[in-house]
């Protein structure tokens, strides 16, 4: 079921579906039940029972809580040391920089590209892992209310 949460697609796709579009606007689950790996992943959770439904939600829940907490101690990490040691070092000799090469804006315009794609996957593994969660939550409250029209209608 994961292959259809892979990050690449997100990373590939997302610019280029209407679905993206829809990321500007406060309705994130209409396009969500129309989006293919949904419909493919609601297919196959419906032959689980609401025991295993609740074990996969709070299973997909803590890899996307860690998959985030990941992401944004990368993100600080890859942020916060290059500049942190950018400043100091550029206060201590500021002719460094032009030492080690970085006279060419070349230079520098790869490296924070570099950066720019290591953080940009980190963010989209945390948006994908995050996706399969949310799928997890619908199923299980979309259970619910069929028991609920079940008893209502009985």
């Amino acid at each position: 079921m994961t292959k259809g949460f892979a990050t690449w697609r997100l990373i590939v796709l997302s610019g280029f579906t209407r679905r993206g579009a829809h990321h500007f606007g406060n309705d994130h689950l209409t396009p969500l039940n129309k989006a293919v790996h949904w419909k493919i992943g609601l297919g196959l959770l419906g032959g689980l029972d609401d025991g295993q439904i609740d074990f996969l939600k709070t299973y997909a829940e803590l890899n996307a809580s860690r998959v985030e907490r990941s992401f944004r101690t990368y993100a600080l990490i890859l942020v916060t040391i290059p500049v942190g040691a950018t400043v100091g070092i550029n206060e201590i000799d500021p002719d460094i920089w032009e030492q080690a090469g970085f006279s060419q804006i070349e230079t520098v315009i790869v490296i924070l590209g570099v950066w720019a794609v290591a953080v940009g996957i980190l963010m989209a593994a945390a948006w994908r892992a995050r996706d399969l969660a949310d799928l997890l939550c619908f199923e299980q409250a979309r259970r619910v209310l069929a028991r609920a029209n079940r008893t209502s209608s009985a």
